[in-house]
């Protein structure tokens, strides 16, 4: 399957049949090792490339995308269609029904935003490309010279010095940010206008769409505002979460130098620190990472695991049995997963588990290089989940797993 110098980095599918696979090759030039990336699909192999990042499935998995670099300049891969040169591309965003691939493209010092086969721009910066639920609508911040401006569908919103955050409610009717609008920040939602306040952040629907929470500066104090109710004052605010059933609004917060977990009507603490707030399916378990004494844990219900170096990314099971993320070792990075741990890694990203719990998939990065990793029965092999089925290479095997 491979030639000499050959390895394959990623891997996905096309039609959850057709393997796709990201190969390196090595070879020897005049005075250095000259390193080219092929895609291959089947039987036909695209490239070299210098570089290739973003292998994406759209269109219902019919469509094969991913980001390529000749030359020095970047091209948008889409099917047999070849989109740029762009200095650069950020940003792929899929559409919740995956039929629409959006993205970020700078040429020279102007900025553009492509969303199918249309093109919005030119723009001095843009930023935070969203996808309504529904996939009707495609939101994202844009700067024209000093003026920021929140883009909707092809509407521009009234022009603000600054906008705080947006945010869609989950039925993907309500769009909701915050604005300046002279000197003062307000929380803007169904035509209604909230505030002033000093500043806010964090603008969070619960999953019911029924509650809009968002933490909001008043004098020199945070509180965090829900409907009707203020909870605080806080000397900080940070990642609003509603639990699934929306029952519980967690965050974390900071009181005198110290941090707190806050979930409803409970207050865990004081940390030094504390991170990724994360609740269970079934919302029965919020899980965060705290920092004591400049050592780093786990917390998963009134279950504390530990010490490591640092630790991020946690992420559970579908069925909530499993909660898994990175941690640092002995200046090593691995996955914890349950029981099992798999690295050591240089860096880690995109902790995800198939629909059926089997398999979790992750980005990791060895000797500068990123690959992408599945985790099966405690073994780890070069693999991802493509539109909810597994497939990963087995001894110079590809194997599929349906995963739904």
């Amino acid at each position: 399957m491979l030639g000499k110098g050959e390895e394959i980095i990623t891997i996905g599918l096309l039609n959850d049949t057709t393997p796709v696979y990201v190969v390196r090759q090595l070879r020897e030039g005049l005075i250095s090792t000259i390193k080219e990336y092929y895609v291959v699909t089947g039987d036909e192999k695209a490239g070299p490339y210098d570089d290739v990042e973003d292998l994406t499935f759209f269109s219902d998995g019919k469509i094969l995308t991913y980001r390529a670099k000749i030359r020095g300049k970047w091209y948008v891969i889409a099917g047999k269609d070849k989109a740029g040169p762009y200095d650069e591309v950020w940003n792929f965003t899929l559409s919740p029904d995956k039929n629409v691939l959006a993205y970020i493209a700078v040429i020279g010092d102007q900025w553009y935003v492509i969303a199918g086969d249309e093109k919005a721009g030119p723009y001095d910066d843009v930023w935070g490309l969203t996808f309504s639920p529904d996939g009707k609508v495609l939101a994202y911040e844009a700067r024209i010279g000093s003026q920021i401006y929140l883009i909707a569908e092809k509407e521009k919103a009234d022009v603000y010095v600054d906008i705080k955050d947006f945010t869609f409610s989950r039925d993907g009717k309500v769009l909701a940010y915050g604005a300046k609008i002279e000197g003062q920040i307000y929380v803007m939602a169904e035509n209604k206008k909230v505030g002033p306040y000093s500043d806010v952040g964090y603008l969070t629907f619960s999953p019911d769409g029924k509650v809009l929470a968002y933490a909001a500066e008043i004098g020199s104090k945070w509180y965090v505002i829900a409907e009707n109710e203020k909870a605080g004052p806080y000397d900080g605010v940070w990642d609003l979460t509603f639990s699934p059933d929306a029952k519980v609004l967690a965050y974390r917060a900071k009181i005198g130098g110290q941090w707190y977990v806050i979930a409803g009507n409970e207050k865990a603490g004081p940390y030094d620190n504390v991170w990724c707030l994360t609740f269970s399916p079934d919302g029965n378990v919020l899980a965060y990472t705290a920092e004591i004494g400049g050592q780093w844990y786990v917390m998963a219900g009134k279950k504390k695991t530990g010490p490591y170096g640092s630790v991020g990314g946690l992420t559970f099971s579908p069925d909530g049995k499993v909660l898994t993320y990175g941690a640092k070792l002995d200046g090593k990075i691995y996955v914890i997963n349950g029981n099992e741990k798999a690295g050591p890694y240089e860096r880690l990203w995109f902790l995800t588990f198939s629909p059926d719990g089997i398999a979790l998939a992750y980005r990791a990065e060895i000797n500068g290089e990123w690959y992408s990793k599945v985790l099966i029965n405690g073994k780890e092999y070069i693999g991802s989940v493509s539109n909810g089925v597994v497939v990963y290479v087995d001894n110079d095997t590809i194997r599929i797993l349906n995963g739904k």
